[in-house]
């Protein structure tokens, strides 16, 4: 024995090491769960997956995500009986058409280990943000983050981006990009599709005699005539100043016209009050339709143009149909 060293009977040693090993147990056990009290109070939920896709760690947030009972979990419980389970209590916002192909994409990044992210939109409007990390041993850690919030801000502001601050029509950049839309259905089916050009006639006058607020005044409630006697079909949107344009699917040339001179009347019809004075208000519309030889929406318009024109020339509050010129 070395001198300074302490010798002890080998049991005491023994039954030290145990006493060791339990307290270490313990605190491992006690830092384990306040781990879980931790992972559980998180707003994301947590699965953890081995190299076979079986579940070896799930958290609360997750079963309450997609509503796993306690009957479900026990070491068995795989990724693909959890997906099947989701599909049981319609917990997605998907149609049952698109539900599979939305299963196969997630179940491909998982395999991929790809993170994603792939966002989940539920049946109660609310959106999970679903992604995946591959683990050294193989396994996977999925995790399933709310971001109703944020994607309810980002809809909110890419509406903002396609609305006119005035009247809450289409601005002229959403209105061309769903007018390209209408474009390439006639295109494929050959569907009848009618593109109107409005505009407030003398509206430089009402701005000089009453002022610019009291334009604005008669802008949104132009805007809110045309959306009021409108077809649910039709797209209407404030391209310019005091000029609107409208799309009518599925409506001939004649038809066309008639709604076209609807809204004529009903603007010619009513008396737009403004600084407690009683103002007449009449638009001139220019009505066009596609045709098999029309070239683009760009043409459409310069067309609708043409015969808003027209109608300036004649008047003003009245309707007048494109004329294609005589064939030389």
């Amino acid at each position: 024995m070395r001198i300074g060293a302490i010798r002890f009977p080998l049991s005491d040693r023994t039954a030290d090491g145990a006493q060791d090993a339990n307290a270490r147990m313990a605190k491992m056990a006690e830092e384990l769960a306040a781990l879980r009290a931790i992972v559980d109070d998180l707003n994301v939920g947590i699965l953890l997956l081995d190299k076979e896709n079986r579940v070896q760690f799930i958290n609360q947030p997750f079963r309450r995500f997609w509503r796993v009972p306690d009957s479900m979990i026990n070491e068995n419980l795989t990724f693909d009986a959890l997906m099947h389970h989701s599909r049981g209590i319609r917990a997605y916002g998907l149609s049952q058409e698109f539900l599979s192909d939305y299963v196969c994409k997630q179940l491909a990044l998982i395999r991929a280990g790809e993170q994603g992210p792939l966002k989940i939109r539920f049946a109660n409007g609310a959106v999970i943000q679903f992604r995946c990390n591959m683990l050294p041993n193989g396994g996977r850690l999925l995790t399933y983050g709310n971001v109703s919030e944020l994607v309810k801000e980002t809809d909110a502001f890419e509406r903002l981006a396609c609305l006119d601050a005035l009247t809450g029509l289409n601005n002229r950049r959403n209105f061309l990009l769903l007018a390209e839309a209408e474009w390439t259905r006639f295109r494929r089916y050959g569907r009848p599709l009618a593109f109107l050009m409005i505009d407030i006639d003398s509206f430089k006058s009402i701005n000089d005699r009453y002022g610019h607020p009291a334009g604005d005044d008669v802008i949104r409630w132009v805007a809110d005539t045309l959306r009021k006697h409108k077809r649910t079909s039709d797209i209407v949107g404030r391209v310019g100043g005091e000029e609107f344009a409208m799309l009518l699917p599925e409506t001939t040339l004649d038809n066309a016209a008639i709604a076209a001179e609807r809204f004529r009347q009903a603007i010619a019809n009513c008396l737009f009050t403004v600084a407690g004075q009683s103002l007449s208000v009449t638009i001139s519309v220019g009505v066009t339709v596609c045709r098999g030889d029309t070239g683009s929406i760009g043409e459409l318009l310069k067309e609708a143009d043409v015969a808003l024109y027209e109608a300036k020339r004649c008047g003003r509050n009245r309707v007048c149909r494109f004329v294609l010129p005589p064939a030389s």
